[in-house]
Parts: structure tokens; C-alpha cells; sequence
């Protein structure tokens, strides 16, 4: 469990779109009760595909502020800087340095949790390189949380809220039914993201049978020299870049 120094540090959030804090919301909400400084940035504008990124804020708008989360802390820079969902890993070179002027303030400390390395959505693993600089920019912890990946599994199959052993220890965050119920629940408020949460909510459902469906991992730097695993991506097996031009895009950014 966390020390009692870190329950009294600030918490930054980081997530590429509107909806991806469906894998965090108990995370979030202990932090909030703990009194901790809680914010959160989204480096995406949320519109693949033509979707209306203003919907897709006011609902995260809406969901993490009946957590407790004041709007003021929630930072939606991809909106803001006209990052296109899907398009984060070819915008690093523009985004970090922005982002630490932002949010990156030297000695503040506490924690930045991130998406997880693995090789889900690009745009999560991009998210995961540039929580690295914004961590190391504040002198924070590094954590790092799944939402879904591909390892093990062919076609469109995934995991969610499956953590990889590479990645490290695993720390739960103990809950309740009714707790785990009440996330399922929030996932149903982003309602101009049905269509994904069809195929997201039967194994986030799945999940929520265990009181240790939510966790994280620290963070290794050097683990980005590397692939997620040796399996093909799941974003290469749904469209998205291949590994060899994410990896490329993004070579400045992965620390060996």
C-alpha cells in the first residue's frame, strides 16, 4: 500500500483520450478522499473519426467530477492543441515540451499515473513516453496502469485491465463489489462512446468479479527501448502503425 508520505502528494493523471480514466476511477477517487491534489490531462482531441470532441470532454467532465475531481484540475491539451486522435506518436516532438511548460513544474513531486506500455493503442503508449518526461520534469513517482492489449491473443481479441509481467510488480488497490459495480456503472455515462464500450464492458465486466481488478506498476524508463511484448501489436492488427514506424516516430523519446 502506498506510504503515508505519498497519500499526502499530488496525483497527475495522464490519459491520450476522453474515456480512457474508465481503468483508474477507484485510483482517482482514493487519492480525492485521501485530500490529495488530484488533476488530470488528456494529450488527444478525442475526434477519431469525426467524433464531436466536445461531447466526448463534458462527459469525462461530468463522470470525474461526480468522483469529486474539480473541472479546473482537468487539462484537455490535445483539444486544446489540436492533437488528433490516433496521430500522438507523430506530435511528441510538439506535445512534451509543451506539456512540461504546462504541467512539468520542477520539485512538485507525488505521482504521475499513466497508461502502461503495451502495446494496446498507440496513442496510449505515446501517452505513456510523455507521462516518462512529465514525471521526471516534476521529480514524481512513476506509475503506470493497463487499459487493453493484445498479448497472446490473434485478431481482434484483447485483454482489459490486464497487467504485463514485464512491466513489473503488481500493487492492487483492494475494493468493494458495490465499488467495482459503481465503475461499470460510469463506464455507461460516456454515451457517444457505445460502440466501443460494447466491445470494452463484457471484459471490463469480467474483470469486476475480483477485488484486485485495479492496479498499477512502476515505471522503468528503459523498459520503451523495447517492445511491449513480442506479439504483434494490437493497434498493428487493427489498422493503426506498424511497431517499426511507432517505434521510429517516437526513437527520441524511448530511453535505453
Amino acid at each position: 500500500m502506498p506510504s503515508d508520505r505519498l497519500k499526502q502528494a499530488p496525483l497527475l493523471a495522464v490519459f491520450a483520450h476522453p474515456d480512457d480514466e474508465f481503468a483508474v476511477f477507484p485510483w482517482l477517487r482514493r487519492a480525492i478522499s485521501e485530500g490529495r491534489k488530484v488533476e488530470a490531462v488528456w494529450l488527444t482531441d478525442g475526434g477519431w473519426g469525426g467524433q464531436d470532441t466536445v461531447r466526448r470532454r463534458a462527459e469525462s467532465i461530468a463522470v470525474l467530477s461526480s468522483l469529486g475531481l474539480d473541472p479546473v484540475s482537468m487539462h484537455f491539451c490535445g483539444e486544446e492543441w489540436q492533437v488528433p486522435d490516433g496521430e500522438l506518436h507523430l506530435r511528441l516532438h510538439e506535445v512534451v515540451p509543451r506539456l512540461l511548460e504546462r504541467l512539468g513544474r520542477a520539485g512538485v513531486g507525488g505521482e504521475v499515473l499513466m497508461p502502461a506500455w503495451e502495446g494496446g493503442h498507440h496513442d496510449h503508449d505515446a501517452s505513456h513516453l510523455a507521462g516518462i518526461r512529465l514525471a521526471q520534469a516534476r521529480g514524481a513517482r512513476m506509475s503506470q496502469y493497463s487499459l487493453y492489449h493484445g498479448q497472446g491473443l490473434s485478431g481482434p481479441w484483447f485483454r482489459v485491465l490486464s497487467p504485463l509481467p514485464a512491466n513489473g510488480v503488481v500493487e492492487t488497490l483492494p475494493t468493494t463489489l458495490g465499488e467495482r459495480l459503481h465503475c461499470a456503472a460510469l463506464c455507461l455515462r460516456y454515451r457517444s462512446q457505445w460502440k466501443s464500450f460494447v466491445g470494452l464492458l463484457p471484459f471490463y465486466l469480467w474483470r469486476m468479479r475480483r477485488a484486485d481488478a485495479f492496479w498499477r506498476q512502476p515505471v522503468d524508463p528503459r523498459r520503451t527501448a523495447q517492445r511491449p511484448h513480442e506479439d504483434p501489436m494490437l493497434y498493428e492488427r487493427r489498422g493503426g502503425p506498424q511497431w517499426a514506424d511507432f517505434a521510429t516516430a517516437t526513437a527520441a523519446y524511448r530511453q535505453d
